[in-house]
């Protein structure tokens, strides 16, 4: 179970990072996109505004699912 929790750790440490990056390279890249009420402007801007919780939740849910897998019973 540790070894869950150490790459929750570094895979939450990355997300930060990928969200810092995408925050800083996704102004730059929304007006190729189109218009601002095009639905592919909207969803890349509410991915870009929100895109470090949804690394969260899933970094979670990860762990949730190891700790799941490692504390059922072994069946032969």
């Amino acid at each position: 179970m540790y070894g869950a929790y150490i790459r929750g750790g570094i895979t939450t440490a990355g997300v930060a990072l990928i969200g810092a990056v995408l925050n800083f390279v996704l102004p730059y890249l929304l007006p190729y996109l189109g218009p601002q009420d095009e639905l592919i402007y909207q969803s890349f801007s509410a991915v870009g505004n929100n895109v470090v919780l949804i690394g969260l939740v899933a970094v979670g849910a990860g762990v949730l699912a190891a700790a799941v897998t490692e504390s059922s019973p072994r069946r032969v």
